[in-house]
């Protein structure tokens, strides 16, 4: 199968998808062309997948990824794969036009407050008239598949809309090393130490972490975080800590290709999120057999529920600090209830089972 897969922004978790996903075993006899900007970090995900068979790098704007889009097409590939809202409306007449096939994966949801007004409104129209062209329209999570029919009844016509969970190479995490980042940090041994492995913007909920260590710090149980997050306002945040004098509870790593050791290094991994599509971070951090402490927005409350992992309403600092008190007080139990249950995560969230349902939707589109 001759598959042309395209992203406008692939950012980490689309770039994390095409390692996963594109690199199981299932996808052997998937020949892909890749459409996406130049970008540094796309070029080791080309570089590790065995089957690739064309690379093409477009400028970072729109007009250049459609004329490349264009281009690909005219070569008449058995289906075309989008990835992210907009590289599905780029993709969507064209595709129709030329009557290719078209797979459109969404790793993102739709915000109530998102389309207000009559700009919003004309906004989503368009949105739902292009997505309504696609072939197969594929939510990464259940949370996101409610989210589209909520937003686009129409669209859930047809079996039009196939959600496929995204999963996580589990064997990659099943590792027992464990990195020691208290003594990298010099943290106190009593102390809590809590993982933040998100990016520095809102969506992630990094402000509500800050206001509960500022509240714990002089208290009987101080919070330290390790912050193993990237972009986004990082220098904002980091400038923002030293004004409220909370530079010694957060130590700022370097990104790192030892997931699982950092994961396994601290005591808790924490994540605030205001909300997610479908989060491959908890599901490492379970399979990793660390204690994740969530928030119950959409997408990330998907992946928490029915496992040892705690969680909290989104927003609430004061049900975030119980919980994180409640985690020190019965710390010894809940770890060894995580640590037992990593099989389970690892078979529930291997993607593995991604890969399968993706390919049987591309054997069954092609035929």
């Amino acid at each position: 199968m001759n598959i042309l897969v395209v992203a406008r922004h692939p950012g980490g978790g689309i770039r994390t998808y095409f390692r996963y996903v594109y690199g199981e075993k299932v996808m052997s006899d998937v020949s892909i062309t890749f459409l996406t900007p130049k970008t540094d970090s796309m070029e080791s995900i080309y570089q590790g997948l065995g089957n690739v068979a064309k690379v093409c790098r477009s400028k970072n704007t729109l007009f250049s990824l459609f004329k490349g889009l264009l281009r690909l097409l005219l070569q008449r590939p058995d289906l075309v794969h989008s990835h992210g809202f907009t590289a599905a409306i780029i993709t969507s007449i064209p595709a129709v036009l030329l009557r290719v096939p078209h797979v459109a994966t969404t790793h993102d949801v739709f915000l109530p407050d998102q389309f207000k007004g009559m700009k919003g409104r004309v906004k989503r129209w368009l949105i739902g008239t292009l997505l309504k062209t696609c072939t197969v329209i594929n939510p990464v999570g259940r949370d996101a598949m409610l989210n589209m029919k909520e937003t686009y009844p129409r669209l859930g016509e047809g079996n039009r809309i196939a959600e496929i969970r995204n999963g996580i190479d589990s064997s990659f995490f099943m590792t027992d090393q464990v990195r020691d980042l208290r003594a990298e940090s010099s943290i106190p041994d009593s102390a809590l130490l809590a993982g933040f492995f998100g990016r520095f913007m809102a969506q992630k909920g990094f402000g509500l972490l800050v206001e509960a260590v500022e509240r714990m710090k002089d208290s009987q149980l101080p919070i330290y975080v390790a912050c193993f997050g990237w972009g986004g306002f990082i220098r904002e945040e980091q400038a923002a800590l030293e004004a409220r004098g909370l530079t010694e509870y957060f130590h700022f790593f370097p990104a790192t290709d030892e997931m699982p050791a950092a994961l396994r290094g601290v005591d808790i991994v924490v994540m605030p999120s205001r909300w997610e599509a479908c989060p491959l971070l908890p599901m490492e951090a379970m399979v990793a057999g660390t204690p994740v402490l969530g928030s119950d927005c959409i997408g990330l409350k998907e992946v928490i529920e029915d496992t040892p992992s705690l969680m909290f309403p989104q927003g609430s600092v004061d049900d975030l600090i119980a919980q994180l008190k409640y985690f020190k007080e019965h710390q010894p139990a809940i770890k060894e209830e995580c640590v037992a249950f990593r099989p389970e995560a690892a078979d529930r969230f291997d993607v593995g089972h991604t890969a399968k349902s993706l390919h049987a939707i591309y054997s069954r589109m092609t035929q």
